[in-house]
């Protein structure tokens, strides 16, 4: 049987021109999976959300403010929506390579570990006043024992008059001896930097041993700082001595009390970290 010619169809190969779309749809998958879990696991709100998404284009010098997006249809179709609102935050999220995403991870980390150190830290210094409050209130100290947390640690002020030193002098006495003791037992075992600093009030003092204000507070630091060393064996590189005669009141000095204030030694324990030696 002969067969008859037929006309052999052949379908033309086209080049699939759209490959890109299923590893970009992919990796925009990933990453909006990614902060949603990130946002889901802090609980976060909306501006919590929204700080994330500035943070983060902010540390890699990036615009996160993006308009409005109009999109067709797409692989997410038939997917109840997100909120409006966490939409639009998330439609602000740059686009990130995996570099820019450990690097910004690596951030985070590093600012919850700092937060958890300064916990730590916070803990420590309120154990610090605490034993030196107990030790005050035992010697019958307390009133000349003072405490305010600045920006740089915990400051103790000890009023200097028939307690650390008689007027006009550097010479410790032995009441001042039992206050140091105690703040030296509280101070040994942490690993803070010490600043001890001498303070007056602005009464003019002129005589053989102090030309003025500024030499009687820098002896006096002086005086608590050799007390430590000498008595406690306080690794020295951990203290400073330093004096600012009246330049730094907490007290007026116009009237009897704010000049008995003024005349002080501080010990500030210095914050481990950025502040420290501030």
């Amino acid at each position: 049987m002969r067969k008859g010619k037929g006309h052999q169809h052949h379908e033309e190969e086209h080049e699939n021109h759209e490959a890109w779309v299923i590893p970009y749809a992919d990796m925009i998958t990933l990453l909006m999976g990614l902060f949603i879990v990130m946002w889901s696991i802090g609980n976060a709100d909306i501006q919590k959300l929204q700080a994330i998404s500035s943070s983060f284009a902010s540390s890699l010098g990036m615009n996160s403010q993006v308009g409005d997006l109009d999109g067709g249809s797409g692989i997410l179709d038939g997917v109840d929506r997100p909120s409006l609102e966490i939409e639009r935050v998330l439609l602000e999220v740059p686009i990130l390579t995996a570099e820019q995403v450990d690097e910004a991870v690596g951030a985070l980390r590093r600012e919850e570990e700092a937060a958890e150190a300064r916990e730590v830290e916070a803990a420590q210094l309120g154990d610090v006043e605490r034993v030196i409050t107990e030790h005050a209130a035992v010697t019958g100290v307390s009133d000349a024992i003072d405490f305010r947390y600045e920006e740089r640690g915990l400051v103790v002020s000890i009023v200097t008059d028939q307690v650390l030193f008689e007027p006009g002098s550097a010479t410790l006495r032995s009441e001042g001896r039992v206050v140091l003791d105690g703040l030296a037992d509280a101070l040994l075992d942490l690993p803070n930097h010490i600043a001890i600093e001498g303070h007056t009030d602005s009464v003019p003092i002129s005589n053989a041993r102090f030309p003025s204000n500024w030499e009687l507070s820098t002896a006096r630091a002086t005086s608590v700082l050799q007390y430590f060393l000498g008595s406690y064996d306080f690794p020295p590189g951990r203290l400073t001595a330093s004096g600012y005669a009246e330049q730094r009141p907490l007290g007026e000095n116009d009237t009897p009390a704010g000049r008995a204030q003024n005349r002080r030694v501080d010990i500030a324990v210095l914050a481990v970290g950025p502040t420290e030696g501030a």
